[in-house]
């Protein structure tokens, strides 16, 4: 005891600084020879029973008092420690006293200080409190030493000395022993080794496990000082043998070994393993916390990190990164067999660093020794694990607790050595490419809650948090060790006689090298005039700032090289951002990672600043974008992580739980204030008592401090980080001086006054403190930020910030509530121009919808508009959700609103869009009711469900005549045979029937008691369909409403129930006769007061009903009394108006003769007929019928009398076809399609469409795999069938065609639409060669009415695929006819449409797109061949001129195809950059020499061209230029402009580079040719529009047309070195090259119009000269190409 005294004594003498606490920030104070408060200082010390007060000199920095202190105190500096020279027998009898010498002479009083150490003796009794009896009970209290204590550790004592004294007498009896002699006493401690045949001995493994097992007991028994230093040193020097040894083998496994290498290889391994023992040893000893420098060898230090090294990196790391597949799996299968010996090592490694760690809190090392320690852990922090067990050998958890201790070794560098933080931070940082981009993999570091989060995520977390951490403990002592390798070799190890003056200096360059880092900057805890509270506040404000600072600066590392890489890069940094943020988020309310907040709120700031910038990028924003909504999201979970452990604690006792539920409540209401977060009970508090249990982990002490200094920090400044001035209230004041005490108390259990803190309780206060601090302010910034994205200039921006608000709304849905104009910016973005906006904008829909479903009714119109989207993805996506809205909704007229549209995309031009509409229907209609029949499924609830399901089928039908065209079809396809559900969905269908039947005979059945016309209706698009529905009991109740037809509701319903009796009668097996008699007297009763539509329906029933009842004289009789009227009235003039009258009765007659031959077979009766027809002497009924009316057809008759008579004689012609090549026939038709008259040529059309439909049909019936017309067949017989269709089929095809044609390619209208129809079905049955009707069919895809667009689109995709290598021929021709098309009948010569920019022949492109490799990449060829042209055949009479307006059409439709495939890109683009090379060298050249007559001057070389020697050319007068050339050549340069700006476009659009250009043309097999390209986000295309334009208008003057020459001419002569703004505003730019022909197709070139030019580059040759190539080295003034052109940058469109 008295030894540990007067050595401590002894060296409190010698130090110069004095560790006084936190209050001062944790730093040593310079003890001034000039105290604040000088007093009188007695010569002596006086110790008394209550104190001893010991009077010291204070020894300054000076010579001179250095001098006088020497003087003072001699032995200082000549004496050793007194301990050392006292014996085991004098230590007995030693009593303690404080000698202190007389003052000499030449003392000044104030250089000595009074220090009064309190007695512990009188110390008054403390009352423990309750929570200090619980922390004493879990064993955190330290008593005092028992007498068994202090046997055992005398007995630890001398179990050390004796091993001890054992092993040195081993080792000298190993060196007098002889190779002869018994060497069984060196065995026990020792192993030989033979190293350059010298034998040397190493302790061997068990006395190195038996030294340091007692040099554990020792220390923990606190008689390590009781050791002598002799034996210490002895013991690290027989230690070091065996690093030494190790030093020399090799660990490394090599793939391939036999077993004879892996035999040698263990025995090495062993070896080494002795080594790392030997290692744990020394460190043992350097830990134990003796002052005697000798101990702590830097030299062996360096050994020891060297064998650590050596094991990790050569043997452990190897193994970790090995696998059972790939090069490695050679190395995997042998460590997997060696693994015990591999995990010794790991083990032993790993207990070598844990000392280093506990020697790093304890010591201060030497530079070169932290380096190497520095370079060694995060060298192993970046090992790459594997990610599932099976692929380990060692084992994932068992190297991740190395890692951990690896990231402990950072934490605690960077916290001590602050002068080092920088470079441990970029050597992080700069590895962090190293780690796995895989999710999975990378997330390794399990944290207690159970997540997952990467290992480097939490070491930046950690160090952090040491940046507002004291980097000195308060009660451990430090010792600098700085010995070089001279002072280390001179420095004795055997004995204690060490030069203490060595450890003065060494304090003062520890001075020097603290003075140099943050604390350096600290306030002396004395200093005159300052107050405590100013003291704390900077130390504070210094370590704060120290924290933000390198959060800063990681966030910085992170965002800078993010924004220039992307997800699919080879570069992992936008991966590695990603996950940062996401580890960030999911530790941001645990208390352990406080730094989390800071580090996400300098993520939100840095964000910021990126949106806010004008020079940001598309992708730049995007990013920051995509982080702040997940940085929004992360809290709202906290928010709603509160909200639940709020709610768990609401029924809680606790004082403090009512506290917290309180404050939360007022923080909702944003009535919370920071006082009660901050006062000495808030949360803060609770945190750190919560905390304070943990105080042994490094990561919870870095974190308690960190959270401290924030409290601190909050106190003095409140949440303005950026106020200077101090908030000094008195309740401040004191709370601040507590925190201080806290701080220098270094216990985080603050005080017995405060409860104890649970999980929960801890959680909810963390969360608060989240919420009211930087970060979590700032939630309604973010979301503002997003919501400014929506209304970005930018696509992908808005595309993005609508992505972000949707995240941030599927976390807390009552934004919607709390901020209302967030939904309507929503649906206005639903009109973008951009396809990705308008989808971003329809998920968003989507999601609010389900989170608000009252909102449905708010945005259903604008969900409905997306069904008719011109992008398919969209159209799909729009239908999907209103599938999901009509199956939530019960609103039977939004119902009907979504079936109508869902229907509608039945007949879709996308097959994707028209099978999801089918599918959709039948999931929503149908599926709902199968298995009805069943009586066990036929409960109430579903049959009022069938009820509401047959009203909403009739509230749909009713909302348009196009709903009740569609449903039919696609009921015949859900009844169909080929479809899989048929049985099924006939059963529902069914039901349905009967339903509805329900409600004929009582509306009060079905929901909201639909009118019985309706009912009926939506039953006749039922019969159609599928009569096999209908039974006989259901047609008898229809017989009534047929029977009186008054009024126009009765017409109504009389339409609709012959319509149903027609259909369905001819598949029922038996009918009634007396049922069938009665329907046909009512019919004939009233088949006078029939219109045109209702008659055709009546005389088709008519005629089936006849099959039954075989009572064909009625139906005669009729038809020849109405022959004979109209035989009689054949002569009269009609023209007259006085004739009016008889005109409406013959237009009856005629409707009567015309719809009876066409429905009834009248031919078996010819002889009846021609016995009452005296007038009439043929065979054929129909033929009499036709020439009964063919007189009112004659043009002497009145238009409307004509229009009924051509519409019956085509009527007539339909069902029997023979009589369309009667020549009279024929020569009326071809008449009638020759004049201008197009109501008559509407109806030629229409009869012949409808001809072909019926052709149509039969053809589809006879294709289909066993499927039979229904009508055709059956006991009641069906319509007659005509046998003569072909002829007539071929005669319309050959003798009307071209006046078809011509009327479909002159107007958009109706007429046109007829006849579109007809070419289409005429191409169908392949009537004519497909070269005929082909180029009018592409032709008519740029028709601006969509229905003709789709007929034409249809046939000329069926066209391509039956004949493709035929068709594509025509494609140019085609092209011609658009053209044509465009300028005569749409008046539009653009190339393109807009919303989005789309090509006019995008549908042919389509088409095209379907075709083979070969076929594409001719039609490319060709098509841009178009655009060429011979300058001296170039015709520019007109204005503009005929060929520049159809380049444009060709160039701006180039621009806008959506290609599909990366090789249609590059075919494009090179045949483009071909032409211009090509073309425009002979155009430049015309221009040079003709517009601007340029002339050298003599002496020049004729092979200098005169634009690369401008400054010594004479350029003549531009007067001179002939006007007709000028605007030829202008023209000519208009051409090549716009199809170079087309080519730049497409580079930029598809992100094609130079070099990517060059490497896809030479190896075309590639399998990225076919892939299909990717845009470039952001480019629209409304610059190259505008480019386009401003090209047009070159001829409006004379002055644009010399301009346009000019900008052409360097186009085609000089290298334009600029940076081109992109649309998204970045600046990229690059050296061009002049365009040229080449063999593998590449051209460079600036696009016209850029800015000035900078490089003349070589001169314009003749077209067809060929350029000589360059020799030599490049000038040496001349600048280097950059190797980055501007298409891989420039994105300006």
């Amino acid at each position: 005891m008295a030894n540990s005294i007067l050595l401590n004594t002894d060296v409190a003498f010698r130090c110069k600084k004095v560790y006084v606490g936190w209050d001062s920030c944790s730093h040593f104070v310079n003890l001034d020879p000039t105290p604040s408060s000088p007093e009188p200082i007695d010569s002596t010390a006086h110790v008394t029973s209550k104190a001893l007060s010991i009077k010291l000199p204070v020894t300054p920095q000076t010579p001179k008092h250095r001098t006088r202190n020497e003087t003072a105190y001699p032995f200082n500096s000549s004496t050793p420690a007194i301990s050392n020279h006292i014996t085991d027998s004098q230590r007995t009898t030693l009593q303690l006293k404080v000698v202190v010498p007389p003052l000499p002479q030449s003392s000044d009083a104030n250089d000595y200080k009074v220090f009064h150490v309190e007695s512990p003796a009188k110390e008054p009794k403390q009352v423990v409190s309750k929570k200090r009896k619980r922390e004493e009970a879990n064993g955190n209290s330290v008593l005092a030493p028992s007498k068994d204590q202090r046997a055992l550790s005398d007995a630890a004592l001398t179990t050390l000395q004796e091993l001890a004294s054992d092993i040195f007498e081993a080792e000298n009896d190993a060196q007098s022993q002889t190779n002869s002699e018994d060497l069984s006493n060196r065995k026990a401690y020792f192993v030989p080794h033979e190293v350059d045949g010298n034998v040397s001995l190493t302790i061997n493994s068990e006395t190195n496990i038996k030294l340091d097992s007692c040099l554990q007991k020792v220390i923990t028994l606190a008689r390590f000082k009781d050791v002598p230093i002799s034996q210490l040193c002895k013991i690290q020097d027989l230690c070091e043998g065996a690093l030494i040894f190790a030093d020399l083998l090799d660990v490394t496994i090599e793939a391939g070994w036999g077993s004879d290498e892996i035999s040698d290889w263990v025995d090495r391994a062993e070896s080494v393993d002795a080594a790392l023992r030997s290692a744990r040893t020394v460190l043992r000893i350097m830990v134990g916390g003796r002052d005697e420098k000798q101990l702590y060898s830097e030299e062996l230090l360096q050994k020891i990190l060297s064998l650590l090294y050596k094991v990790m990196d050569t043997c452990v790391s190897p193994v970790v990164e090995s696998r059972t597949c790939g090069t490695e799996s050679s190395v995997f299968a042998i460590a997997s067999v060696q693994k015990k010996v591999i995990l010794q090592l790991l083990h032993n490694a790993t207990k070598i660093m844990l000392l280093l760690l506990e020697l790093l809190m304890k010591v201060d090392l030497a530079e070169a020794t932290v380096t190497s320690i520095e370079f060694f852990v995060i060298r192993l922090l970046f090992v790459e694990n594997a990610h599932v067990e099976k692929e380990s050998v060692l084992g994932i958890h068992k190297f991740e607790s190395i890692r951990r201790t690896a990231m402990n070794l950072t934490a605690q560098l960077f916290l001590r050595y602050s002068e080092q933080r920088r470079f441990i931070l970029d050597e992080v940082l700069v590895s962090l490419q190293k780690l796995p981009i895989n999710r999975q993999q990378a997330r390794q570091y399990k944290l207690e809650d159970g997540t997952n989060i990467q290992l480097v995520s939490a070491l930046l977390m950690r160090l952090v948090h040491s940046c507002a951490t004291r980097s000195v403990p308060q009660l451990a002592k430090r010792r600098k060790i700085t010995l070089d390798e001279n002072a280390s070799a001179a420095a004795p190890r055997s004995g204690g006689h060490e030069d203490e003056n060595s450890g003065s200096e060494d304090s003062e360059h520890s001075s020097a090298a603290e003075n140099n880092n943050i604390e350096g900057h600290m306030v002396d805890n004395r200093k005159q005039g300052a107050t405590s509270i100013a003291r704390l506040a900077k130390n504070v404000r210094l370590l704060y700032d120290a924290a933000g600072s390198n959060a800063q600066y990681i966030v910085e590392f992170f965002v800078l090289r993010a924004s220039t890489a992307s997800r699919t890069g080879d570069q992992p940094h936008r991966h590695l951002l990603d996950m940062f943020v996401g580890d960030l988020v999911s530790v941001l309310n645990l208390p352990d990672w406080p730094a989390s907040e800071l580090l996400l709120r300098a993520l939100f700031a840095r964000m910021e600043r990126i949106t806010s910038s004008d020079k940001s990028t598309a992708p730049m924003k995007n990013m920051a974008l995509e982080v702040l909504g997940s940085a929004g999201s992360a809290i709202l979970d906290v928010t709603s992580n509160a909200r639940q452990l709020a709610k768990s604690l609401e029924n809680d006792d606790s004082e403090l739980s009512a506290t917290l539920v309180q404050s939360f409540q007022d923080h909702l209401a944003n009535q919370l204030e920071d006082g009660a977060l901050l006062s000495w009970t808030g949360t803060y508090r609770a945190v750190l008592e919560y905390l304070g249990r943990n105080s042994s982990d490094p990561q919870t002490i870095g974190a308690q401090s960190y959270f401290l200094t924030q409290w601190t920090k909050l106190v003095l400044w409140g949440n303005n980080s950026t106020s200077t001035n101090i908030q000094t209230s008195p309740v401040q004041s004191e709370l601040a001086n507590k925190l201080s005490k806290v701080g220098s108390s270094g216990k985080w259990s603050i005080g017995d006054d405060f409860e104890m803190v649970s999980g929960i309780q801890c959680r909810l206060a963390y969360d608060l403190t989240i919420l009211n601090v930087g970060f979590g302010r700032a939630f309604n910034q973010i979301f503002q930020i997003l919501l400014r994205a929506v209304r970005s200039d930018q696509t992908t921006v808005r595309s993005r910030g609508l992505k972000s608000v949707t995240q941030m709304l599927e976390k807390d849905p009552t934004l919607l509530d709390r901020m209302p104009h967030v939904i309507r910016l929503i649906i206005n973005s639903a009109s973008d121009q951009s396809p990705m906006v308008r989808d971003s904008s329809l998920t968003l829909i989507g999601k609010c919808i389900v989170l608000q479903p009252a909102l449905e009714a708010q945005v259903l119109e604008t969900v409905l508009g997306f069904t008719n989207d011109a992008a398919a993805s969209i159209r799909k996506h729009s239908m999907k959700l209103l599938k999901d809205m009509y199956l939530r909704t019960k609103s039977q007229k939004t119902r009907a609103e979504i079936s109508e549209n869902l229907l509608n995309r039945v007949d879709d031009l996308d097959e994707g869009v028209a099978d999801l509409a089918r599918q959709m229907f039948e999931d929503i209609w149908l599926v709902p009711f199968w298995n009805l029949s069943s009586v066990q499924n036929s409960s109430v609830e579903r049959e009022l469900a069938l009820k509401d399901q047959v009203a909403l089928m009739i509230q749909t039908i009713q909302r348009g005549e196009r709903t009740s065209q569609v449903l039919e079809p696609l009921l015949v396809h859900a009844l169909g045979s080929k479809s899989k559900n048929s049985d099924a969905n006939t059963i529902a269908c069914k039901a349905m029937v009967a339903a509805a039947f329900q409600g004929i005979i009582d509306t009060a059945e079905l929901p909201d008691r639909p009118e019985q016309g309706s009912i009926l209706e939506t039953l006749t698009v039922f019969s159609r369909a599928c009569p096999r529905l209908f039974t006989q009991l259901q047609l008898e109740h229809l017989q009534p409403y047929i029977a009186n037809l008054s009024t126009a509701d009765d017409l109504n319903i009389f339409r609709s129930v012959v319509v149903i009796l027609r259909c369905v009668m001819p598949t029922l097996p038996a009918m009634q006769k007396d049922f069938l008699k009665q329907v046909q007297e009512d019919l004939l009763r009233n088949i006078t007061k029939l219109a045109k539509a209702e008659l055709d329906e009546v005389v088709a029933c008519l005629w089936t009903i006849n099959g039954a009842l075989g009572n064909m004289e009625k139906l005669v009789n009729m038809e020849i009394n109405v022959l004979n009227k109209l035989y009689s009235s054949r002569l009269v003039g009609f023209a007259d108006a006085k004739q009016n009258s008889e005109l409406s009765k013959l237009k009856r007659l005629i409707l009567l003769a015309g719809h009876f031959a066409k429905h009834c077979n009248f031919e078996p009766q010819s002889e009846k007929f021609s016995s009452k027809l005296s007038w009439w002497a043929g065979s054929s009924v129909a033929q009499c019928v036709i020439d009964s009316i063919r007189p009112y057809a004659a043009k002497v008759q009145p238009v409307s009398l004509r229009s009924v008579a051509m519409d019956n004689i085509g009527m007539i012609c339909q069902a029997w076809p023979k009589n369309f090549n009667r020549p009279e026939i024929t020569l009326m038709f071809q008449q009638v399609l020759k004049d201008d008259e197009p109501e008559l040529q509407r109806i030629v059309l229409s009869s012949f469409r409808d001809f072909f439909t019926v052709q149509d049909h039969q053809i589809e019936v006879k294709v289909s795999s066993g499927e039979r017309d229904p009508l055709a067949h059956g006991k009641l017989g069906g319509s007659m069938t005509a046998s003569d269709n072909d002829g007539a089929a071929a005669l319309i095809a050959q003798g009307f065609l071209k006046d078809i044609l011509r009327i479909a390619l002159s107007s958009q209208g109706s007429y046109a639409l007829t006849a579109t129809e007809v070419v289409a079905s005429i191409t169908r049955q392949g009537l004519v060669h497909p070269k005929e009707c082909g180029p009018a069919l592409v032709a008519l895809e740029t028709s601006t009415n969509p229905k003709i667009a789709e007929v034409a689109f249809q046939q000329h995709r069926n066209l391509h695929q039956q004949h493709e290598s035929m068709f594509e021929r025509e494609y140019m021709r085609a092209v011609q006819e658009a053209y044509s098309y465009q300028r005569d009948v749409a008046k539009d010569l653009k190339g393109y449409t807009t919303q989005p920019f789309r090509s006019k022949l995008h549908l042919m492109y389509e088409v095209v797109k379907t075709s083979k490799s070969k076929y594409q990449s001719k039609f490319f060829a060709n098509f841009c061949a178009k655009v060429d042209f011979d300058v001296t055949k170039l015709d520019v009479s007109a204005n503009p001129p005929t060929h520049l307006q159809y380049a444009r059409f060709l160039v701006e439709n180039l621009a806008f195809f959506d290609y599909g495939r990366v090789e249609d890109v590059l075919q494009a683009t090179s045949c483009m950059e071909k032409i211009v090379a090509s073309t425009g060298a002979g155009i430049a050249h015309a221009i040079n020499t003709e517009v601007f007559l340029v002339r050298l001057e003599p002496g020049l070389e004729t092979s200098t061209c005169a634009v690369e020697q401008a400054s010594s050319t004479v350029e003549a007068p531009l007067e001179e230029v002939d006007q007709v050339r000028l605007r030829q050549v202008t023209t000519a340069s208009m051409i090549l402009s716009m199809l170079w700006e087309a080519r730049t476009f497409l580079k930029r659009l598809y992100g094609v580079s130079a070099s990517q250009h060059k490497r896809e043309n030479k190896a075309k097999a590639s399998k990225d040719l076919s892939k299909p390209p990717t845009k470039t986000g952001g480019i629209t295309g409304d610059k190259f529009v505008d480019s386009i334009n401003r090209t047009m208008s070159a001829l409006d003057t004379r002055d644009l047309a010399l301009a346009q020459c000019r900008e052409f001419a360097d186009l085609l002569a000089i290298d334009n070195e600029v940076k081109v703004p992109t649309e998204d505003g970045e600046d990229d730019g690059g050296r061009l090259k002049t365009p040229s022909v080449e063999d593998d197709g590449e051209f460079l070139m600036p696009p016209s119009g850029g800015s000035k030019a900078t490089k003349r580059k070589g001169s314009v040759s003749i077209s067809g000269t060929p350029h000589k190539k360059k020799r030599g080295r490049p000038p040496l003034g001349g600048r280097r190409k950059s190797t980055k052109s501007v298409d891989e940058n420039d994105d300006s469109y």
